[in-house]
């Protein structure tokens, strides 16, 4: 991703005369992507430009190609001298596997909020497309979907990825951790929708938004000296099978959750919806009453 790190040398080349130029991208707390010529000790040039909310690598590319006024492409990234942003590594500490020697003593988080997000006809894809096809799309899916979650999931604890879905994790449910899990649903909801999959009318990402009580832990491995974290409990079991329920755009909420009065929902308590819910393994009898839809209005 070039959005990912500051002071991020790349190469670029004019498609239309071949010439190569090596620039330097960094983009600003506001937002805004500043390039300049680093081909040069003195740079020839520097431009600002503003960016959305949540860029993606072709809305850089394309931001480079109006401050050069030619029509350029990505030739190679350069890594040497990179220096991670701040952002990243709050997006590092949050990984399964900890590089910084942080400690996960053994908590329990009684009002965890846990989002849960999955791809739908995604299996149906991998069946009619070519293997480039699905790599390219699920590693687009993948690391905008990172993206979107250090952006507007900041006060997030953990995320993992799981193939086609991801499982993010806020340690407590309250006004700020529900409203970035909203936002971050809802910008990725409107950018697979405008964008990732607009090629692909059949895939969809739907979901379930929790609030329940999960364990956190750490265990080592000692052979390779890594540690890794992980987060258990009801709460996640939850969020995984009520998810399986929704359809494309739509986001399943619990009653814990709901009764917080922080989501606007609307509820269905058809006998279709009830026996579905109670065909799911390992949810309490008061989470087989009805389905609580998020509503997006």
């Amino acid at each position: 991703m070039l959005t990912e790190l500051q002071n991020r040398l790349i190469v670029v080349q004019n498609r239309e005369t071949g010439e190569q130029s090596m620039l330097q991208l960094s983009f600003e707390p506001d937002g805004t992507l500043v390039i300049a010529d680093a081909g040069e000790e003195v740079p020839r040039f520097v431009h600002r430009i503003r960016m959305d909310a949540f860029p993606v690598d072709s809305n850089v590319l394309a931001a480079i190609c109006e401050a050069l006024c030619a029509p350029v492409e990505l030739v190679q990234v350069l890594h040497r001298g990179m220096e991670l942003d701040s952002s990243v590594f709050d997006g590092l500490r949050k990984m399964p596997v900890d590089i910084f020697d942080n400690v996960y003593l053994d908590e329990v988080k009684s009002s965890a909020l846990i989002l849960c997000v999955d791809v739908r006809n995604f299996s149906s894809f991998l069946c009619r497309h070519a293997e480039n096809d699905v790599f390219a799309l699920i590693k687009d899916f993948t690391s905008n979907f990172l993206s979107c979650v250090n952006q507007y999931g900041y006060g997030c604890s953990y995320y993992k990825l799981m193939g086609d879905g991801a499982i993010v994790i806020w340690d407590e449910t309250n006004g700020q951790s529900v409203s970035e899990s909203l936002q971050v649903f809802d910008t990725y909801i409107d950018f697979v929708n405008d964008e990732l999959f607009k090629p692909y009318g059949d895939l969809g990402l739907a979901g379930a938004l929790v609030t329940d009580k999960v364990f956190k832990y750490e265990i080592s491995a000692e052979t390779s000296q890594l540690k890794y974290r992980d987060y258990v409990g009801y709460g996640i079991n939850l969020a995984c099978r009520i998810q399986t329920l929704a359809c494309k755009d739509e986001l399943i909420l619990n009653h814990n959750l709901a009764d917080t009065g922080l989501v606007p929902y609307r509820t269905v308590s058809s006998r279709k919806a009830v026996r579905e819910l109670r065909q799911l393994k390992g949810l309490k009898a008061e989470d087989c009453v009805d389905l609580l839809y998020y509503d997006r209005r």
